[in-house]
């Protein structure tokens, strides 16, 4: 990308408009503190660095948009001081990096502007090789490319004309990445939507189509960029700054946080509360900066003081319900909020967990239970699941399956006693609308979504109406109804351990009703996220021998698989890598239960698997040379 004569100089720019008004979603729950262009690298806010960049280019006025957090934005503004006229466009609904511009086009005059990016850091970055490649680009847009660090997702020819801004094959050869600072014309808005929201580069490939316009790239090498927009991403940028000090103490640490003698971060961001034990790659925020009644109503009822717990969040589930951590000092707790709305088990799981520690069943210990709120703490389990552990190298899979086993047998004798004797609420017994359901589970995302059949054969739903049948004759017990390996969680003080029923728990026991055992024990012995094989899995029966384990197999695989088929289908292809270990344990589950059409049947899909992985590796493998 050469450079030209130059005609215009950077001082001659005088506006810019500042990009702030994201939500910073992957940054929560940091971003629930402050907005991520306020959030500090080394003590100043990324917006400050941004504002202080433009400046010292000679801008005059800029406007900077607000939406997420927006009253924090207009303090910070009001509050600082610069050269800079600085003013606040507020969005009631957020517009975009194109639909920003909309409401300023009585503030942007004639003359070019900066548009620039309020949650990246930069350092060193001349501006004029971007107003020199502007000059080039006809007077319409220019911008700041790199071309070795970010997604390099954007394409652009040898003249640096940027002609795909979402690359095919991110990262070869000729892909850059957008470093969200560029300076536009006027003309730029003619290819904005004029009303609501939209992206800037919408307005880029319109110009392109419409009127061969282009907007022309340029690198510098010697500038720094960095964008925050992970937890990996803010540490490093920390650390590519001054990597001496980060050295030292590779943590963020905002003013106010407390820790007490057993803290040992590593790589963490700390905005408040009172911290000790161990934590790496963590996010903790103070529970009294974040908007959350119903964890501070938690707070309360375990007699924690609001202005000293630390709060990470852990995620939400498709159950309707969110997680977070509680630190207070040396103690932890899980803290639930969940809606009870659609899934009334929700609000169950207090009373399940209360019953089964009473059977003598291994489940967290429940901290507080406030359901007026909805909201639940429970004993914070933060080892590793059994599923870890069965799928290490040289795992001893027999011993480590022994006490869960055992334990299971628990929940079924004294659990099922309890459960009868406290006429416990309970979800809708196993019974043939329940088994219909998971049969058509797998009959609509496995067989014919995945697979592309018409329906399940005559012949192979006769044999699973029977399997139904089967496990409906049987003597209902309580059953955990998701036990596999994945919701058996270890202690985190009890790693060096062997496995005993003091180490484990289980979790995600809400779901729990009245059906065959069989379902539990052969969720767990046929879980396709860790191979048993035959021997392992005969040892174990011998510890609890359910009538017809096969069946139970049988009717969970289905459930599965249709599960599988549903998550992958939906936005989480992660889960389709476990269908083809389902399939091999239904085929397994089939012939030991002599379902000859099943089995026939699972032999077929396991082929279509194999051949839509061959497809996938196919092409993949022709990505990889192209």
């Amino acid at each position: 990308m050469e450079k030209c004569l130059n005609r215009v100089k950077a001082g001659d720019v005088k506006k810019a408009v500042v990009l702030a008004a994201g939500f910073g979603t992957r940054l929560r729950p940091l971003t629930l503190v402050r907005p991520k262009p306020l959030l500090p690298v080394w003590g100043v806010p990324m917006l400050e660095r941004i504002l202080r960049m433009l400046e010292s280019w000679g801008v005059e006025e800029i406007a900077v948009n607000a939406h997420w957090q927006a009253s924090q934005v207009r303090q910070f503004v009001a509050s600082r001081k610069g050269r800079a006229k600085v003013t606040v466009s507020e969005e009631p609904e957020i517009l975009g990096t194109g639909g920003v511009l909309n409401p300023l086009r009585y503030f942007l005059g004639d003359g070019p502007f900066w548009l620039v990016n309020g949650d990246v850091v930069a350092e060193g970055l001349d501006p004029q090789p971007i107003v020199d490649a502007f000059e080039r680009s006809g007077g319409f847009a220019a911008c700041w490319l790199s071309d070795t660090q970010g997604p390099r997702t954007v394409e652009a020819d040898p003249e640096g004309r940027i002609c795909n801004w979402k690359s095919d094959v991110p990262g070869d050869a000729g892909t850059f990445t957008y470093c969200g600072c560029a300076l536009l014309s006027r003309t730029v808005l003619d290819y904005v939507e004029p009303s609501g929201f939209s992206t800037i580069v919408q307005a880029y490939d319109r110009a392109m189509m419409e009127d061969a316009k282009f907007v022309v790239g340029v690198t510098e090498d010697h500038a720094f960029w960095g964008d925050a927009g992970t937890l990996e991403s803010y540490l490093e940028i920390h650390n590519a700054l001054d990597p001496d000090r980060f050295e030292e103490n590779p943590n963020v640490l905002f003013e106010g946080v407390k820790l007490v003698e057993s803290a040992d971060l590593g790589g963490c961001v700390v905005t408040g509360g009172l911290v000790g034990g161990a934590f790496e790659r963590a996010a903790l925020v103070g529970l009294d900066q974040i908007d959350a009644p119903r964890l501070a109503a938690l707070a309360d009822a375990l007699g924690w003081p609001r202005a000293d717990v630390a709060c990470g969040f852990l995620g939400a589930r498709g159950s309707d319900r969110s997680f977070w951590r509680f630190v207070y000092g040396d103690e932890r707790a899980i803290a639930i909020e969940y809606d009870d709305a659609k899934r009334p088990e929700n609000a169950r799981y207090a009373s399940h967990a209360r019953l089964l520690a009473e059977a003598g069943v291994p489940v967290p210990r429940v901290l507080a239970d406030v359901p007026a709120q909805k909201a639940l703490a429970l004993e914070d389990i933060d080892g590793d699941s059994l599923e870890d552990r069965a799928n290490r190298r040289g795992a001893d899979l027999v011993k480590l399956y022994t006490p869960v086993v055992k334990a299971l047998r628990t929940l079924h004798e004294k659990g099922t006693e309890l459960a009868l004797a406290q006429d416990a609420v309970l979800e809708p017994s196993f019974g043939p609308e329940l088994y219909a359901w998971e049969r058509d589970l797998f009959e609509n995302f496995c067989v014919k979504e995945r697979f592309g059949y018409d329906g399940l054969p005559k012949d192979v739903r006769a044999e699973l109406e029977a399997v139904a049948a089967e496990l409906q004759r049987q003597r209902p017990v309580l059953v955990h109804r998701d036990f596999q390996s994945s919701n058996v969680l270890y202690r985190s003080d009890a790693q060096e351990r062997g496995p005993s029923l003091e180490n484990f728990a289980f979790i995600d026991f809400q779901g729990m009703r009245l059906g065959a055992a069989a379902y539990d024990l052969a969720s767990l012995l046929y879980d396709p996220y860790v191979p048993l094989d035959e021997k392992a899995r005969a040892s174990l029966v011998r510890l609890y021998p359910v009538e017809k384990l096969a069946f139970g197999a049988v009717q969970r695989l289905v459930q599965a698989l249709g599960a599988f088929g549903r998550l992958a289908s939906v936005g989480q292809p992660q889960f389709g890598r476990h269908v083809a270990p389902a399939l091999q344990n239904l085929l397994a589950a089939a012939d030991e239960a002599d379902l000859d059409a099943l089995g026939g049947f699972a032999e077929d899909l396991i082929a279509k698997e194999d051949i839509r992985l061959g497809h996938f590796h196919h092409h993949h493998d022709e990505d990889e040379e192209g």
